[in-house]
């Protein structure tokens, strides 16, 4: 009996020791993007469909603003696209390229009726031969005018930003706001210098073409230079005073404020210090203060040191005045003083 009940106990414990049976798993289903309700293909999803080689990790692009700031290139790349932006930089560009040839024919009409005529005002049979100095300071001879334009120029690269407000985005996108006044003048001492070069080389051709036939004396030998002032040394004078009234703008900060300012300092500030000479034969010094004006830098600058046919009557001052290289560091003297004081001052001051 007790071998019985041991042989049943070894049955049911073998039967207790072994693994139920699994129950049957169901049908895979296939999910409702490959599979529609009645068989349908339905496209699977971009991530599924994606080639091993797409998910190949890319290289890192190379950023254009290292450490997050604006090169100074890409300053300059901003400010050449704003100012090309405005139209007036067309027209005040126009402007100065008309402005040299005008100017250069009114002079040489008048250098020619000059070499018509006599000491006492008759008509010569025969007209007298005229100076090619004089045909090289006609081609430069409309430059101050010139400085006015593009100074109003130089002006508006500044002041238009902040009548707009857009000065606001420029400065969050570069905190650096003397890079900006760096970029800005050199966008303006480029197209400046362009266009005013391109007026001289005008002005040129046409007076070569205008004096054809005319009896012209060369130049002296002392007067090597002219042509060279005349033609780059007159579009660097202009590039100086839109420097200079960019400067003014940067100090301003306001377009009617730096064109008034502009104004005065070019015109109105030279005919002020010579009535008062005139007034007082006393106070003859003070021609020599209106001689470091820009304006007056400017006149005798691009003349060479030389005085055209029409003024040698004048004759020479008895008071100082700066010769021609002198004269165009005086120009450079107030380029660095307008610019740096304008940069100090809106690194300093808030926006308006």
């Amino acid at each position: 009996m007790s071998a019985a009940r041991r042989r049943g106990r070894h049955t049911a414990g073998a039967v207790a020791s072994q693994p139920e049976p699994s129950a049957p798993q169901p049908p895979r289903q296939e999910s409702a993007s490959q599979s529609g309700v009645d068989g349908e293909y339905l496209p699977q999803p971009i991530d599924a469909r994606r080639s091993p080689r797409a998910n190949r990790r890319r290289p890192a692009v190379r950023s254009e603003v290292p450490n997050g700031r604006v090169s100074m290139w890409g300053s300059i790349r901003a400010e050449f696209v704003k100012t090309l932006g405005l139209q007036s930089t067309y027209w005040l560009m126009a402007l100065t390229v008309a402005f040299y040839p005008m100017g250069a024919a009114l002079s040489i009409w008048s250098v020619w009726v000059t070499s018509t005529m006599d000491e006492k005002g008759n008509q010569l049979a025969t007209p007298k031969p005229i100076s090619a100095a004089d045909l090289w300071m006609s081609v430069s001879g409309m430059t101050s005018t010139v400085a006015l334009v593009v100074g109003i120029f130089g002006v508006l690269a500044v002041t238009s930003e902040y009548s707009t407000k857009s000065i606001q985005a420029t400065f969050v996108a570069n905190p650096r706001r003397a890079d900006v006044i760096e970029a800005k003048s050199f966008v303006v001492g480029v197209m400046t210098f362009a266009a005013s070069l391109t007026g001289l080389l005008i002005s040129w051709g046409m007076l070569a073409v205008i004096s054809r036939g005319w009896t012209v004396t060369p130049l002296a030998d002392d007067q090597w230079r002219l042509p060279w002032i005349s033609l780059l040394g007159a579009a660097l004078a202009a590039t100086l005073a839109a420097k200079i009234a960019l400067g003014i703008g940067a100090i301003c900060r306001a377009t009617p404020g730096g064109i008034f300012a502009l104004v005065g300092l070019l015109m109105l500030a030279p005919s002020l210090l010579s009535i008062i000479s005139l007034a007082a034969s006393r106070f003859v010094w003070i021609n020599t203060i209106g001689a470091f004006l820009p304006s007056a830098a400017i006149d005798t600058f691009v003349r060479g040191g030389y005085q055209m046919s029409l003024m040698l009557s004048v004759g020479q001052p008895d008071y100082f005045m700066p010769n021609w290289w002198q004269s165009l560091l005086i120009l450079v003297g107030w380029w660095i003083v307008a610019e740096g004081v304008g940069t100090l001052i809106v690194r300093r001051a808030d926006i308006r």
